[in-house]
């Protein structure tokens, strides 16, 4: 049975696109992109005026008591400045938060490592990390106080208290997720246990632990921010004490926004360390639990 022939000449052609269509093409899709990225840095810049704007409106139809404008606490912060209370202040909260913070992130770290590494251990600090974890430790700062007075160490101790089980059980996870194919090249390689640890372990946690560190570090501020109001009534907290006790409302809030800049401060100080010390880590996921 003889087959239909197919007149290829009747099949059209497809028309070759133009190098203009396809430079213009090309401009429109990076035109695209630019204004995407412009757009992704103006949106914060547009949400805190807007954000600023609303809460000027509000608080100037409010009492100054119960809420003073953005203008105000501006105002606020720079007579805090002048007078010299800021400063002082402000040094205090960095001492103690570096110090307590840098204590958590050690033992932290130790403990975790040790966590990954060993089963056994696991076993027996996992019920006293799952506890201190979902305990509300600022209960225990009266008993800080009988232990330590009412000092630089009572607030390094509370700072340290609540920061350090994030970054054990962070770091504990990232060690335990280790692959079992990078462990067995370091035994074929005959690395002792302490390489196999510090050599394939901590590095293959790093993105773990730096999100025990940003988790860690907004419990150690608060940490911070309490002991000095609750314990010693001095730097930032104590501004804030004594501000609200005087129902001055724009200097609290001045305090308050200055708290929150140390934890900018330190947040950019870490991001910093991670991207310089371990840059294989750009990209990776940090956020989780």
């Amino acid at each position: 049975m003889a087959h239909p022939t197919i007149d290829k000449s009747a099949t059209p052609a497809a028309e070759p696109i133009p190098d203009e269509t396809r430079a213009w093409e090309t401009i429109s899709t990076s035109t695209v992109w630019d204004r995407v990225r412009r757009l992704g840095v103006l949106l914060p810049l547009l949400s805190v005026i807007v954000f600023l704007g609303i809460w000027q409106v509000v608080g100037g139809h409010v009492d100054p008591i119960l809420l003073a404008t953005p203008i105000n606490v501006a105002k606020a912060f720079w007579d805090l400045l002048k007078t010299g209370q800021l400063g002082p202040a402000f040094a205090t909260a960095m001492g103690d938060l570096a110090t307590g913070y840098a204590l958590a992130a050690v033992v932290g770290i130790a403990i975790g490592v040790l966590m990954g590494r060993s089963p056994i251990v696991e076993r027996v600090l996992n019920p006293y990390v799952n506890f201190f974890q979902a305990t509300p430790l600022i209960a225990l700062v009266p008993l800080v106080v009988i232990w330590f007075g009412v000092g630089f160490e009572a607030r390094v101790t509370v700072t340290f208290m609540l920061a350090v089980w994030s970054i054990i059980i962070n770091t504990a996870t990232g060690v335990k997720e280790t692959p079992a194919s990078l462990i067995d090249v370091g035994r074929v390689y005959k690395l002792s246990r302490w390489r196999v640890v510090t050599g394939v372990a901590i590095p293959n946690a790093v993105p773990n632990i730096f999100a025990g560190f940003r988790i860690a570090l907004g419990k150690a501020l608060i940490g911070m921010v309490i002991a000095q109001m609750e314990i010693s009534v001095t730097g930032l907290g104590g501004l804030i004490t004594n501000y609200g006790n005087a129902f001055k409302t724009a200097y609290l809030l001045a305090a308050v926004c200055t708290a929150s800049l140390v934890g900018v401060i330190a947040a950019a100080v870490l991001e910093l360390v991670r991207r310089w010390v371990f840059p294989w880590t750009q990209g990776e996921d940090i956020g989780r639990w």
